[in-house]
């Protein structure tokens, strides 16, 4: 069995102010121990290619203001929407399918900022969590460098570049998306946070903080703190470190002091042992976090001060037991996620990241997968903080292309730096649990593959060897003629093998590597049943992990279910006007999609669901894509279809279920659980009530009902919180919902809603999750689909009410105030 004890930490940036009312969202704040102080506000930015931006010099007072996070792909083109442009969507978009149809291209951003004078002597540190994504750094003119990849974080040194204090300095950043350069949507710009952090220069080095346990039990945890500190100084320096622990509540549970001596213009790395009396293990039920504070000291004063928050918990995983969390059985319920926020587009704000950890884990989840690409610091934050489990993903493509101008063109010389930027920043947060150094690489199995894969792992190592390392797999599509057998040599380097929809060969496979452990690293919806029935009987089998978990951008319309004439064939992605993928569990706006009720009945979260087909139109038939699901949702509203059989599928763990229509029985079936949880009824339409009845040893257990709703009466708004932070990174959700009379959602609901806004926010976005809805997400009105539509608020950072009003023809409108502070 392989056992890695470990401790996490967030970040040296991130501290914690859980917000008590409604206990629903955080938003970080800045305190004494952060070292970088966020750095998002007032940029400057210019939408296209301009000479000279780079120099002090440059005339920019015509360039719009913006704050942090931004992605310009997601904002509405210049010119009069038509066939060819709609909103931010335009068919001359290089990526078309693959990245939604938008625009990258080029752009700038500028930064105008003094120092202080207490900051004259200070070393000052420039920290971008990612950029999307060629992007050059100049500070006062000076080139402080350039950054290929768009998904890892990067900073620069910037202390010989700067002004004296009290002089303008100017930041100027070239960003690049240009080309074919994803397989999906990327978004363009800062899309991530920015830090300056001003510090003294002997400080404790950028990611500079490593923590790891050694012994864990019930009684103690015995801790390991590695911290790797900078002298930036010209003179050899005699300093204190002194280290405390405070546990969850807060209460200091341990501490010690460490001398040292740095050389001038050096580094020195300090190794602490220290033991935690009766920890509290992190767990995705019980997320308990520990802050580490560091103080460095010279002579009896302070230079500087680090903040850590890490939590202590165990991983073992073998073919036999399977995955352990703290010496208990865990089967990983995970989803694949892409790191774009729906009508946000790629915008990484905080409380945008967290609610999508939200989501997903009141969704049953307790896993993702950060598809294909290292998250935002403010993901990985919201994962620790909410007990989600991460399995951290480096890169989609090695040296081989997957578009002609991805990252592939910087990967040969890149990836070291790329791949030790993301293991620093990343190595201490509890809720990562495996590291994947691929994606259905094409050089997998070849030996440039191998030997690249060699190569990563050993390079992992370098800095953790605490936890698994995996690569998402895949049969040989993209090399036809090639069998699942060749893929043997590259499953031999790993701790855990990713299987990319091949559960069936897990058994075969078992028998052939009996020491071979796996997971499902990508799945389909509509084998969730299967694929989760193997994670339940071989415990080599350690968890699955759906394409996706969430919808995304981009990939547009992957999941699609449409009606063809007979013999017509089916496509991979769906063409303009379709610009979401349509495969999540989960729709762009945060709600439940079909194969979301169906899964919740698979993992044991539902007892029943009941779910209807839509009619099928006469002469046609439904095609379902590979990642699609079939069209049918929680609705009995179908209004001239009195009389035509509809299908109604009931999901359900009972072992016997009944279905009635205003009261009368339809039919009652049995269930095998042997073949699966699906029992399906022809019904014609009549409206009323649907109900379903779940029977275990012909005992009622559960009941389903869907109604039939009255006509569209009002509109309800329904926020996410009440009251928010005046953080810009902040964020309202406000469902827009159509109801009837009585108060039911009309799901057949698609209408126009206005929206005004007053007081201390902006809309940011509206909108709806419609795969196919092309429209500008900027403008204060939206349709609504399915009865349900969203619209995004931010706060302008100043105390107050915010009043959102929605208003639509023919019924009543709505009002919700929401408070900042």
């Amino acid at each position: 069995m392989k056992t890695i004890n470990l401790t996490q930490k967030l970040s040296y940036f991130t501290a914690f102010c859980i917000l008590l009312l409604n206990c629903a969202g955080h938003v970080s704040d800045e305190n004494k121990y952060h070292r970088g102080l966020l750095f998002n506000t007032n940029w400057k930015f210019f939408r296209g290619d301009t000479t000279d931006a780079q120099q002090p010099a440059f005339n920019d007072e015509q360039w719009r203001i913006l704050d942090l996070p931004h992605d310009w792909s997601i904002e509405d083109l210049p010119g009069k929407p038509s066939e060819e442009q709609i909103g931010p969507f335009s068919k001359e978009s290089p990526g078309g399918t693959s990245t939604g149809y938008v625009i990258g291209g080029k752009g700038w951003y500028r930064k105008h900022f003094t120092l202080d004078r207490s900051d004259s002597i200070k070393t000052a540190v420039l920290i971008f969590d990612g950029v999307y994504m060629e992007s050059d750094v100049w500070v006062n003119g000076k080139h402080a460098g350039f950054h290929a990849y768009g998904y890892t974080p990067f900073w620069y040194d910037i202390t010989p570049y700067l002004r004296p204090a009290g002089e303008e300095n100017i930041i100027a950043v070239r960003v690049k998306n240009i080309g074919k350069n994803s397989r999906w949507y990327s978004g363009s710009g800062i899309y991530r946070n920015v830090w300056l952090a001003m510090l003294d220069p002997l400080h404790i080095d950028i990611w500079g903080v490593n923590i790891t346990t050694h012994e864990i039990s019930d009684e103690r945890a015995g801790v390991k703190l590695s911290v790797c500190l900078k002298n930036n100084l010209k003179t050899e320096s005699e300093y204190l470190l002194a280290a405390k622990i405070k546990n969850p509540g807060g209460k200091i549970v341990a501490e010690t002091k460490q001398s040292g001596h740095i050389v001038e213009n050096g580094k020195d790395s300090v190794e602490i042992s220290i033991s935690i009396p009766q920890p509290e293990f992190w767990s995705p039920d019980y997320p308990n976090v520990y802050t580490a504070e560091f103080t460095i000291m010279i002579q009896g004063q302070i230079r500087d001060v680090d903040q850590v928050i890490f939590g202590i918990r165990s991983i073992e995983y073998s073919v036999d037991n399977g995955f352990l969390l703290n010496g208990e059985p865990l089967l990983l319920k995970g989803g694949c996620m892409h790191h774009d926020n729906g009508l946000l587009g790629a915008a990484a704000f905080d409380r945008a990241e967290e609610r999508r950890v939200q989501l997903m884990k009141n969704n049953g989840f307790n896993a993702i997968r950060t598809s294909h690409n290292p998250p935002s610091q403010a993901f990985l934050d919201a994962c620790d903080r909410y007990g989600m489990l991460v399995i951290d993903e480096a890169f989609d493509m090695w040296e081989r292309p997957k578009r002609d101008d991805d990252y592939h063109r910087f990967f040969t010389t890149w990836w070291r730096k790329d791949l030790q930027s993301m293991l620093l920043r990343d190595r201490n947060h509890p809720s990562i649990i495996m590291w994947s150094i691929g994606n259905e690489v094409s050089e997998r199995a070849d030996t440039s593959g191998l030997r690249i894969a060699h190569q990563l792992i050993q390079y992992v190592h370098q800095f953790d060897t605490t936890r698994p390392i995996t690569n998402a797999i895949c049969d040989f599509w993209d090399h036809r003629g090639r069998t699942w057998d060749e893929t043997a040599p590259a499953f031999e380097l790993l701790d855990i093998g990713g299987y990319n929809y091949q559960w069936r060969h897990y058994t075969s496979d078992h028998e052939k590597f009996p020491d071979r452990i796996m997971f499902g690293s990508e799945s389909i919806p509509g084998e969730a049943w299967e694929n989760w029935m193997q994670v339940i009987k071989n415990p080599y089998v350690i968890g699955d992990f759906v394409w996706t978990g969430m919808d995304y951008l981009g990939e547009t319309g992957i999941g699609h279910a449409v009606y063809r004439q007979e013999g017509e064939k089916d496509v991979f992605a769906m063409t303009w006007p379709w610009y979401n993928a349509w495969c999540g569990d989960i729709d762009i706006c945060g709600d439940k999609k079909s194969q979301s009720y169906y899964r919740d009945v698979v993992w044991g979260k539902s007892q029943l669901e009941l779910l209807v087909h839509e009619p099928v139109p006469e002469g046609k038939k439904e095609i379902v894509s590979y990642w699609g699901w079939p069209t049918e949702y929680p609705c009995w509203n179908w209004t001239g279809t009195e009389g035509i059989p509809l299908q109604v599928s009931v999901y359900t763990g009972c072992s016997k279920v009944q279905l009635e229509l205003n009261d009368n029985i339809i039919d009652t079936k049995t269930i095998n659980p042997d073949s699966g949880i699906t029992a399906r009824f022809e019904v014609p339409y009549q409206p009323g009530k649907l109900k379903a009845t779940g029977f275990v040893n012909d005992k009622k257990v559960v009941v389903k009902i869907i109604k039939t709703s009255g006509p569209p009466s009002r509109i309800q708004l329904k926020a996410d919180r009440s009251l928010i932070t005046t953080d810009r990174r902040d964020l309202a959700y406000v469902a827009i919902v159509i109801e009837d009379e009585e108060g039911n959602r009309v799901p057949d609901a698609e209408i126009r809603v206005n929206l005004s806004l007053s007081g201390e926010g902006e809309l940011l976005v509206a909108g709806n999750a419609k795969p196919d809805a092309m429209t500008s997400f900027r403008q204060p009105y939206c349709r609504t689909y399915r009865g349900r539509a969203l619209a995004i608020i931010r706060p302008t950072a100043v105390a107050g009410e915010i009043k959102l009003t929605a208003e639509a023809e023919g019924i009543s409108p709505a009002s919700i105030s929401i408070q900042t502070k």
